[in-house]
């Protein structure tokens, strides 16, 4: 039965298999005609190439692929061209014509590009690491998704320029005129934009963190859903036609206007560049200052209760007599700050970084020690410690004899064989607190919030 079959069988395959092999054949030769094809596009020609080291001119010519690394072209005419993918790296292109050239991921890394004519053309995730484009005329180019880095573009013309999705982070852009350019959803961290003309541009969603942007015209830009984290504003000008989330409106008008006797109660100013910022005397309540930059800013005599310097840098700050009640100074950098006679009671000091120039009164500064060095076994005697935020404080075998803890927070607080002697703890707070094995003769609960919750007598 099954030889019987078999030509059957044999025949079934060679009807259906011919017509498949056939097209399979096809097919793969398609596949290369077609590979050769888009091989042969994209390699430049080299006679171009030759004409162009030789002569520097080289219009209309077709570069794409070309191996051109370092080459000495300045001045060279190339618009027009077809550069897709060349490598330009490290190439001297001072003064050299692009005119609507398609450098589409063209490499252009560490080039030499000062004064150099890109009107129209297309850079399209084109690589200009540390390239240097001074002066340079990219007004209307494509840099959709372009990278560079480090790039300088001081006194470089980009109107009209398409940046969606580049990476220009630490950039030069001083003085450059980016009016009318689409910078959403860029990369500008650490980029320096001073004096830049950024009127009417689009900034939406950009990433501006630690960006400079002092003294730049922003009359007209957005900056909706932008990151100006850090960012300078100092001296920029703006309109009633730009743009700012509330938050860094909010920012762009304490460091630039005068808001003498206007309060700023519970304000949120986290994140914010306030350099040299003078807000003396001012209410600022409750206000949230958290990551913010206050690098050399005067908060002389400011209401500061309750506000959060949560990792803020103040170094150089100026507190003289501030009112710091239970400010939250956790991981804040202290370091050079002058916080004479600033009342900070109730403060949070734990994990804040201070400096032997950190100007703090003599109180302040063991409240400071005792929360990040630790108390255990030290003498205090007769200390004041009043009105002290010592929550968690370690204090095991400490000397307290006659010292003053009235209306401290002591919560958790670690009294394990510490001599309490006539130690005032009235109205203090001590939920939570390990007095095992403590010495506490005459010592003043009265009013205190004891351990087990309980409220002390009063004798």
């Amino acid at each position: 039965m099954s030889i019987a079959k078999s030509p059957i069988v044999l025949v079934k395959r060679s009807v259906w298999n011919k017509p498949i092999a056939t097209a399979i054949a096809i097919v793969s030769i398609f596949a290369s005609i077609t590979t050769t094809s888009v091989t042969s596009t994209i390699a430049a020609n080299q006679s171009h190439v030759d004409q162009l080291i030789k002569t520097k001119e080289c219009s209309e010519c077709d570069l794409p692929d070309a191996r051109l690394g370092g080459a000495d072209l300045i001045g060279a005419n190339i618009r027009d061209a077809d550069l897709r993918k060349a490598d330009l790296r490290g190439a001297k292109l001072d003064g050299a014509k692009f005119m609507r050239s398609n450098m589409l991921g063209a490499d252009l890394r560490f080039a030499l590009l000062s004064g150099a004519d890109f009107l129209n053309a297309n850079l399209l995730e084109a690589k200009l690491e540390g390239a240097n484009l001074f002066r340079a005329n990219l007004k209307y180019a494509n840099l959709e998704r372009a990278i560079f880095p480090q790039a300088s573009l001081k006194n470089a013309d980009l109107q009209f320029a398409k940046l969606i999705g580049a990476k220009i982070n630490g950039a030069n852009f001083e003085s450059a005129n980016l009016s009318l350019a689409d910078l959403e959803k860029t990369d500008l961290t650490n980029s320096r934009l001073k004096r830049a003309n950024l009127r009417r541009a689009n900034l939406s969603e950009s990433n501006l963190t630690r960006a400079n942007l002092e003294g730049a015209s922003l009359e007209g830009t957005t900056f909706a859903g932008a990151n100006l984290f850090h960012a300078d504003l100092r001296s920029s000008k703006i309109d009633s036609d730009t743009f700012f989330e509330p938050k860094w409106f909010l920012v762009w008008k304490v460091v630039n206007q005068r808001l003498e006797g206007q309060p700023l109660v519970e304000a949120d100013l986290s994140g914010g560049n306030f350099e040299k910022a003078n807000l003396a005397g001012t209410n600022l309540e409750g206000a949230n200052f958290t990551e913010a930059y206050l690098f050399i800013t005067n908060l002389r005599r400011s209401n500061l209760v309750r506000v959060k310097f949560n990792a803020a840098n103040l170094r150089y700050a100026d507190l003289t007599k501030a009112n710091l009640t239970e400010a939250d100074f956790e991981g804040a950098q202290l370091s050079d700050a002058n916080l004479e006679g600033a009342n900070l009671r109730l403060a949070n000091l734990r994990e804040s970084i201070i400096n032997e120039e950190t100007v703090l009164d003599r109180k302040w500064r063991t409240v400071w020690e005792i929360v990040n060095r630790g108390g255990e076994d030290r003498n205090f005697r007769g200390t004041d410690l009043s009105g002290a935020n010592l929550r968690l404080a370690r204090l095991r075998g400490a000397q307290l004899v006659d010292a003053d803890l009235n209306q401290s927070d002591l919560r958790g607080a670690d009294f394990v064989g510490a001599n309490l002697q006539r130690t005032n703890f009235s109205g203090a707070n001590l939920t939570g607190a390990n007095l095992r094995g403590a010495v506490m003769q005459g010592t003043n609960f009265c009013g205190a919030t004891m351990p087990d919750g309980t409220v002390g007598k009063c004798q």
